[in-house]
């Protein structure tokens, strides 16, 4: 008789078409939609100091709050953990308490500063570290994770090339395994002096999607955490190609000083903006450099708003179109 607890081997792994078609394979869900699901690997990077943090914090807290970030709803709250690589063990829990004071939440949010854990004696946490992966993915399994933080490759990452594959492959094996195992990866990274993620090309071969950081033209220093997320690659539906369109995030006090995110879609806010200096007869010149956009982008915006009415021949607003700029 054929034992049943023999270990599957790779001739069980093979199986025809029709076989493969029947299996009852475990339904991969999203989280955050449209763009982070169960299985995925996201990309997100920006330049030092851009906010990164800020908003990787904001997400997982709003995945384990079961409430929707920026345009994106939460369809499937998870636990989560944040792991967190530079900062003061003091700041990473003033920043998250500052996000969230009331703590209420649907699933736990883990969090793991690499400053606590070597308060207590504990090795600098690193991702080339063949015996920590191991021991990590553990934990996450054991704690039911099903979406983490890396905040950020630089620091957790000590002594690796960022320009050699090689130097990458374990990791990356690591991360598919991870989705092999039903968790979800965010790495946090910076970018280079031309605006891509820093290093080899290799690490995004198998995200499912990568989100640029990047401050806006009118930046100012004194606007804090303001950028607008771009989706430099993407696995959505057409249907859903306006939620991944740029978006751009500030956060900043409410009347009560707590923390709180405003969000808006980037060209919605460009044409309005375009249409209140048209219709407060500022120039092209003035309106290109205080927007950064070409004068063929503002003509363009000109002829569809004269066209749809919303704007007269001489650029001013008629009364549905102040309605329009006002109200979105």
């Amino acid at each position: 008789m054929e034992n049943s607890t023999r270990k599957p081997s790779l001739e069980d792994a093979i199986v025809d078409h029709e076989t493969f078609s029947t299996l009852e394979l475990p339904q991969k869900r999203p989280i955050l939609h449209p763009w982070l699901g169960e299985q995925t690997i996201t990309l997100i990077h920006g330049w030092r100091g851009i906010g990164k943090t800020w908003f990787g914090m904001g997400l997982l807290d709003a995945i384990t709050r079961g409430i929707a970030f920026g345009p994106w709803q939460v369809t499937l709250p998870v636990p989560c953990l944040y792991l967190e690589g530079e900062m003061a063990a003091q700041d990473v829990k003033e920043r998250f308490e500052e996000l969230n004071p009331d703590r209420r939440r649907v699933h736990p949010l883990y969090i793991y500063a690499d400053a606590y854990a070597n308060s207590l004696g504990l090795p600098r946490a690193n991702l080339l570290n063949r015996n920590w992966r191991n021991k990590l993915r553990s934990i996450l399994l054991q704690r039911q994770v099903r979406v983490w933080a890396v905040d950020n490759l630089a620091s957790l990452a000590a002594g690796i090339d960022e320009n050699k594959k090689q130097d990458w492959d374990p990791i990356n094996s690591w991360l598919l395994e991870l989705r092999f195992s039903g968790i979800s990866t965010v790495l946090f990274h910076h970018t280079n002096k031309t605006g891509d993620q820093r290093g080899t090309s290799a690490r995004e071969d198998n995200i499912d999607a990568s989100l640029q950081l990047r401050q806006p033209p009118d930046y100012l220093p004194e606007d804090g955490a303001r950028f607008v997320v771009s989706f430099k690659k993407s696995r959505v539906r057409t249907e859903d190609l306006p939620l991944v369109a740029d978006t751009q995030f500030r956060l900043s006090e409410d009347d009560n000083g707590d923390l709180v995110w405003t969000w808006g879609n980037v060209k919605k806010e460009t044409r309005n903006e375009v249409l209140r200096m048209l219709d407060d007869g500022q120039t092209y010149e003035t309106i290109c450099e205080t927007l950064g956009i070409t004068k063929g982008r503002v003509s363009q915006i000109k002829r569809k708003a004269i066209n749809d009415g919303h704007l007269t021949e001489k650029g001013k607003l008629t009364q549905c179109g102040f309605r329009m700029v006002n109200e979105d």
